[in-house]
């Protein structure tokens, strides 16, 4: 389908309103409503623990199928975190709404070809019709850091700790908490601040709801830190790639999540360089072109949503939105009984 003659669509950050919380301990128990961190700016020189990497997803078909229903549980925390905001077009994760944008940016192609997957079919969102009957619920189902998952480190650089694909966002977290003192050891004798060695840390998630291009939509979005009323989105990038975080992604990523500060943490192996905090205003100021493009794109995802909606309209779902070499492809989520004979072939 050809979305690139859509009509420019607007989002302003006054027109997003939040609806709900909750919060997720670090045993995994739901509490309602959430109760945010305050936000510690991050010092220079602090060092963050690195994880050993993500486990990969289960690729044999029942379990599968399996992972993605313990994955996706997003109607029933709505359900019990913004009851009243149930009736919309669309419910979904923040998550799937930055995926389909990729797509209809034409990004997600070439990412996608660049990881290895040109070859593959890439689920990437999951989609049912809400149980209250009006909307669809959309849940996020590409995981980009778990792609590497469980493969071996094989550059050259040798030493006797070895992280395989892991990130600090867990060590980033509890050091924009304000805790640098729960710390661990590196190899090479050097303190760093905790990750998930000393515990799961608790994750706040917001519900939020606007209107786009006719649509209605719930969201849920990530929060991990707020400041004087204020919700700060945190992440951390390698110094040497900073490059690869794009102003027009961070801007949809802010407005979705009514986000008022994001904060970008640059790193090297670990250490931290600089906190670069930049506004949704910053960002227009430095890219003036980039509220026009932002339009552009949030008409191209309408008019996919829309398209969307008319195909399944007359079936009872689920259904999953799939990468098929640069096409993407809508079809049923469920397994298919294969023939005796193609089995064995």
């Amino acid at each position: 389908q050809d979305f690139y003659k859509a009509d420019f669509v607007k989002l302003s950050a006054e027109s997003v309103k939040e609806v709900g919380s909750y919060q997720v301990t670090g045993a995994g128990k739901i509490s309602i409503p959430a109760t945010v961190p305050t936000y510690s700016p991050i010092k220079r020189g602090t060092r963050l623990e690195k994880e050993p990497g993500f486990k990969r997803p289960a690729v044999e078909d029942e379990a599968y199928v399996k992972y993605v229903d313990e994955k996706c549980s997003l109607y029933e925390t709505a359900k019990e975190a913004a009851p009243s905001s149930l009736d919309k077009d669309i419910i979904c994760d923040r998550g799937s709404l930055l995926t389909l944008l990729d797509f209809v940016s034409e990004t997600l192609t070439p990412f996608l070809a660049k990881k290895g997957q040109h070859s593959s079919a890439v689920d990437l969102v999951k989609i049912s019709k809400s149980p209250s009957g009006k909307g669809l619920v959309l849940e996020k189902l590409l995981d980009v850091e778990k792609m590497t998952a469980e493969i071996p480190y094989r550059a050259g650089w040798k030493r006797e700790e070895v992280s395989n694909h892991g990130t600090f966002k867990p060590a980033l977290q509890r050091a924009v908490e304000g805790d640098s003192r729960t710390r661990t050891i590196s190899c090479t004798g050097l303190l760093q601040v905790a990750g998930s060695t000393a515990g799961e840390l608790d994750q706040c998630f917001r519900f939020l709801e606007f209107e786009l291009g006719g649509l209605s939509f719930l969201t849920k979005a990530r929060a991990h830190a707020q400041k004087d009323g204020e919700y700060l989105d945190v992440a951390h990038k390698n110094w040497y790639y900073q490059n690869e975080v794009k102003a027009l992604t961070t801007y949809l990523k802010m407005l979705f999540g009514k986000i008022d500060k994001s904060v970008l943490v640059l790193q090297r192996s670990g250490k931290v360089h600089e906190a670069v905090e930049k506004t949704v205003e910053d960002i227009a100021e430095k890219q003036p072109l980039i509220v026009e493009a932002a339009e552009r794109r949030l008409g191209r995802l309408v008019k996919l949503l829309k398209e969307v909606q008319k195909a399944v309209d007359s079936d009872s779902g689920p259904w999953v939105l799939q990468w098929q070499r640069g096409q993407l492809i809508l079809g049923k989520f469920e397994l298919v009984e294969v023939a005796q004979e193609m089995a064995t072939a």
